[in-house]
């Protein structure tokens, strides 16, 4: 090996280990043994542009094993990239630059948020799909534009592998044949709690072949030109690649091999041995002039022949008087775009009555015919959740441009892949029953995290589908979904709602999640989709006098308006609020807020789930009524009257309140 590399990557190392012992933990077993292994992807193959970070068509890394996280802050300081010292000094501190695992969008050249083992996997996924499916329509214009080669790269280790959410990741890739797309595996068998014989013994390589994988694997993982060939090979593949580097976990330490170096800090006399087998004696956090030339020079050498050859293509595109691919290109620049959906440019007849999915998918096929950066799919449900867009395949690798995608039921990798895809600027959803949002919990939150704007539509959103099954009613979601921050919720009660929770997603561009019913609804009277903006609105107004307001969502607005009716016959003046939105509601201000719920009235709530939320706005705990309990199976209407959730029992229970 050059001895330039061997003293940068011993640099490196020690430069990683500074990092982890100043904050008083981290993952320094990792970092010894990946070193090699990160300094040559960044050395020698990765494009990256230091002064242009977010250059659309750099290779993308992702570290779903976040433990490696302070030695790619390391690199990323050696390469030159915004990273100062000073930044390394505050790793783990509030508000610095350098978190314990890197977050989307900080300063640093960080591509995701992770945290939970396997969920970088299913965004890198994510990307090299956006990536396929994006080029595909810049080469429908022109065969010879080159705008978008870049390849993703995800560092995983053990624990990826025996996730959940990577298994259903890695076999949706393999199904898709994603090339562009390398996982860097850092095998060690080695876990915070040991070895883990006994707990892993898949063998690795045949798994992942038998998924479709192109996988290599190195015994050595240390032979920088040897790891470089393994990297390159695998970037050429015509499928996903998975890299094998069966490493020894803190090599060099005193402790080498050791679970105790999965965490924690080293010893200071093992860093001083450390310093002396590399013949190392800089003072902390710092990095000689050689290495930092050398490594520059290394990674700009490379980059400035690439970066010179696509100019050309880029030219060749901007010459090219397309619309379509004019919005391409502003979408991979500025990462969002606007389809310009305006509700108010469709008249729905007052007889209009059918199921809001269906509703639902007619309006997003209204929708898809303005952008074809519109696109998603289903876990496995979308001929029940009526998701599929019309005109368009279904995505496969010999049709990258169809904008239907069969997910299977793996919700859990459908959230991480639609987190990913959306980091490249694509507008994204993905569909299932509201049961099963709980499997998404984790791409849930990190959507909300990143404030990509994906949105979830769930289906079969209440009591009036338990004929199928008391597991798959799903009286606890929406108050889970709510409660996640910077996420909005919408649960609309007709179609002009549905439109109006349609338009808002599309203009605030922000996560959010679409909840609609199976059950058969008209176009309700008041109802007014430029109202879901506003988060709730007065459906029907008091006549004379108000007696008392009903809160209602979704389907159960229809028993609030006809309860609200039956009463005014015998002298009880109701209003009647329909929230499609609480969020968005609560973000309206005390006055807006104040003006459909003033202080002072009797306020009751209808809403086929958990209550915990509505107690901010219902009278008490006696005016919500919800479902505090699970449901049974049997015929729907024969459930409602033994929970007593039955048109009648609502209303007597409304009367009750009001009276």
């Amino acid at each position: 090996m050059n001895q330039n590399d061997i003293r940068a990557v011993n640099e490196l190392k020690v430069l990683a280990i500074d990092t982890i012992n100043r904050a008083g933990g981290g993952s320094p077993g990792i970092c010894l043994s990946m070193a090699p292994v990160m300094y040559t992807l960044f050395t020698r193959v990765l494009n990256i542009f230091p002064n242009n970070e977010r250059f659309f068509n750099r290779d993308r890394v992702i570290l779903s094993c976040g433990h490696i996280t302070p030695l790619y802050y390391a690199m990323c300081h050696m390469a030159g990239f915004p990273l100062k010292k000073e930044d390394l000094m505050n790793y783990r501190r509030c508000g610095s630059n350098t978190p314990g695992t890197p977050e989307y969008h900080n300063p640093v050249f960080s591509e995701a948020t992770t945290g939970y083992a396997g969920d970088g996997v299913g965004m890198a996924v994510g990307i090299a799909l956006a990536r396929r499916y994006t080029e595909a329509l810049i080469k429908e214009e022109d065969p010879r534009i080159n705008l978008l080669d870049f390849t993703t790269y995800c560092f995983i280790s053990d624990a990826d592998i025996m996730s959940g959410a990577s298994e259903e990741a890695f076999s949706f890739a393999g199904s898709e044949k994603l090339n562009h797309l390398v996982f860097l595996y850092d095998c060690n068998k080695m876990s915070a709690e040991g070895s883990l014989d006994g707990v892993l013994d898949t063998d690795i390589e045949k798994n992942f072949a038998s998924k479709g994988f192109y996988v290599d694997s190195l015994k050595d993982a240390t032979n920088i030109k040897e790891i470089a060939r393994t990297i390159e090979a695998a970037k050429k593949a015509d499928r996903p690649a998975l890299l094998v580097f069966r490493t020894i976990i803190g090599k060099d330490s005193f402790n080498e091999g050791k679970s105790i170096l999965h965490s924690g800090v080293l010893s200071l006399d093992d860093v001083n041995n450390l310093k002396k087998k590399y013949n190392i004696f800089l003072p902390p956090f710092e990095i000689s002039k050689d290495s930092l030339l050398h490594v520059s020079n290394a990674i700009s050498e490379r980059t400035t022949k690439m970066y010179t050859k696509w100019k050309d293509s880029y030219a060749r595109a901007k010459n090219i008087n397309s619309p379509n691919l004019n919005t391409v290109l502003n979408m991979l620049e500025s990462n969002m775009f606007d389809p310009g959906f305006d509700s108010s440019n469709y008249k729905i007849n007052d007889g209009y009555r059918e199921s809001l999915i269906e509703t639902n998918y007619k309006i997003m096929n209204l929708i898809a015919p303005k952008t074809n950066l519109f696109l998603g799919g289903s876990a496995g449900l979308g001929l029940v959740c009526q998701t599929g867009l019309n005109n368009t395949d279904y995505m496969t690798s010999k049709t990258p441009k169809g904008r239907n995608i069969r997910f299977g039921p793996r919700e859990r990798a459908m959230s991480h892949i639609l987190n990913g895809m959306s980091m490249l600027g694509l507008h994204v959803y993905g569909s299932t029953f509201l049961c099963y949002a709980d499997e998404m919990k984790s791409g849930l939150r990190l959507s909300a995290i990143m404030n990509l704007p994906v949105t979830y539509i769930f289906t079969h959103d209440s009591l009036y589908h338990s004929e199928e099954s008391m597991v798959k009613i799903p009286v606890e979601e929406l108050t889970m979904l709510r409660s996640i921050p910077n996420f909005t919720v919408y649960r609309p009660a007709d179609i002009e709602e549905v439109m109006g929770s349609w338009e808002a997603i599309l203009k605030l561009n922000k996560p959010s999640a679409l909840v609609v019913s199976r059950n058969s609804i008209p176009k309700l009277p008041g109802s007014n989709p430029k109202e879901v903006m506003n988060g709730a609105y007065i459906i029907k107004p008091e006549k004379v006098h108000l007696d008392g307001i009903i809160i209602a969502t979704g389907s159960e607005v229809v028993s609030a308006l006809q309860i609200a009716f039956d009463l005014e016959r015998v002298g009880i003046d109701l209003r009647v609020v329909s929230m499609p939105s609480m969020e968005l509601f609560l973000s309206m201000g005390n006055t807006y807020i104040k003006t459909i719920l003033p202080d002072g009235v009797k306020t009751a709530v209808i809403e086929a789930g958990d209550p915990s939320l509505w107690y901010r706005f219902a009278t008490n705990e006696e005016y919500i009524l919800g479902i505090n309990d699970f449901a049974y199976n049997g015929i729907p209407i024969e459930v409602l009257q033994k929970m007593s959730y039955d048109y009648d029992s609502l209303k007597l229970k409304i009367e009750s309140l009001m009276r």
